[in-house]
């Protein structure tokens, strides 16, 4: 008889992916960018800026550096002061048909960072007051780069449930393996349980062999006793 495989993990698993999924766990939070003065390195100027979850500083400028790469082939970024960087003569036709300057401030608190992007068009920084029809282009670029922060998080999570679902493969093939060797085993018990039977069953025959061979032999003894009594007194 075979033994059905334990599938009882994989069906919980399976529960607990589908009730996350239901209830929006992985769902796209709506990308907030606001507008705002900040100190930088040039003085009090206006930025836009986006909020990253759940990021150091350090991995969030990495992913920057990454995605400005991938608009422009080696670009000229640098620190300007600390949690400050500068982007110079960047091309972007959504903002301007100029290369433009673009200043990066850093804010990190204890589970999320703050970027803030400064635009710098033809010498001047974009702002609600001096350039209207450029806020939204800015702010729909920090916006991009704050959804390549959400698209990173979630490779992350994918990274983490794929190794998770890796683990649970493992130990459905394991459990595999091991229902194969249990019904080799059954397999090898029955047949030594057939064997055993087919023993015992010519044990049985060998047992009524053997005693008519004692019956026929306790008769030549007597014979031979009846004739040992025709001795008696010699």
């Amino acid at each position: 008889a075979k033994i059905n495989n334990c599938m009882q993990p994989l069906k919980t698993l399976a529960l607990a992916l589908f009730l996350i999924i239901s209830t929006g766990a992985f769902a796209q939070k709506e990308l907030i960018v606001t507008e705002g003065s900040a100190t930088t390195s040039l003085g009090e100027r206006t930025g836009f800026t986006i909020t990253i979850d759940k990021k150091s500083e350090k991995e969030t400028l990495k992913a920057l550096k990454t995605w400005l790469g991938e608009m422009q082939k080696k670009p000229d970024f640098e620190e300007t002061v600390k949690h400050e960087f500068k982007l110079t003569g960047f091309v972007n036709a959504s903002i301007s048909p100029d290369p433009i300057n673009v200043y990066f401030l850093f804010t990190e608190y204890s589970d999320y960072v703050k970027v803030t992007g400064f635009f710098e068009v033809n010498l001047t920084f974009v702002a609600s007051t001096t350039m209207s029809d450029k806020v939204e282009p800015c702010k729909n670029f920090m916006r991009r780069f704050g959804l390549r922060m959400e698209k990173l998080g979630v490779e992350e999570q994918l990274a983490v449930a794929q190794k998770e679902l890796n683990k649970r493969s493992d130990e459905q093939a394991s459990l595999e393996k091991k229902n194969k060797q249990l019904n080799e085993q059954i397999k090898e018990w029955e047949e030594s349980i057939a064997k055993a039977k087919s023993d015992l069953e010519q044990n049985g025959k060998d047992q009524e062999s053997k005693k008519s061979e004692i019956a026929k032999q306790k008769t030549v003894n007597e014979e031979i006793e009846k004739k040992l009594k025709e001795y008696e007194g010699y």
